[in-house]
């Protein structure tokens, strides 16, 4: 196949915090293992989703916002999202790419992330950070648009993260851009910086 949706980072898309990762890396920073997962759109177009969800907000904004159908279409756009499939061979790629590593932090560019011991956990945790996309804060803070912008995703070898200052300077020094940075025993695995993900 050859898209499998699932790229190691030095062959990712060189966009906000992936870029910085990228450079990062090429300087000599040790990071923890990474790829970027883009799978999300094709998820959506093969499942129907962007009709189906668009139905299910029907009628939730009109003068006002009725926030009776509002709670329930958010939760059932997420029942829809969990019980929706990847294809078969994109899941078998994302496990492949995996295999015999762990644990995993799953998450969107320039967010927190979720923990994932195996490989199967770490698709299913994705799939997760994708429903999460219509809690009701997140659907109301990017109305009128009902879809999260498609952006990839991380799964990065590495368990929790902490705040890392020195390593924080380094990079500042490095990139010449303010950055905080999250380690995992020693490997950077996050980058925040004042133009977000």
């Amino acid at each position: 196949m050859a898209d499998p949706g699932i790229t190691p980072l030095e062959r990712a898309p060189s966009l906000g915090e992936l870029a910085l990762l990228q450079r990062a890396k090429a300087l000599g920073f040790p990071l923890a293992p990474t790829w970027a997962v883009a799978l999300e759109e094709e998820f959506y177009r093969l499942n129907n989703l962007p009709e189906r969800i668009a139905r299910l907000f029907s009628g939730v904004f009109g003068v006002r916002v009725d926030e009776e159908r509002l709670l329930w279409a958010a939760e059932e756009a997420k029942r829809a999202i969990r019980e929706s499939y990847l294809l078969p061979e994109r899941a078998e790629a994302f496990l492949e790419a995996l295999k015999g590593r762990g644990p995993f932090v799953v998450r969107a560019l320039g967010r927190e992330g979720l923990l994932a011991a195996t490989p199967q956990e770490a698709l299913f945790t994705l799939k997760r950070l994708w429903a999460e996309a219509f809690q009701v804060e997140a659907v109301l803070d990017r109305y009128p648009e009902l879809l999260p912008p498609f952006t990839p995703y991380l799964v990065q070898e590495a368990g929790e993260v902490e705040e890392d200052p020195f390593l924080s300077l380094e990079l500042l020094q490095a990139l010449g851009e303010k950055v905080v940075a999250f380690a995992h025993r020693g490997l950077l695995v996050r980058v925040e910086w004042e133009h977000g993900g």
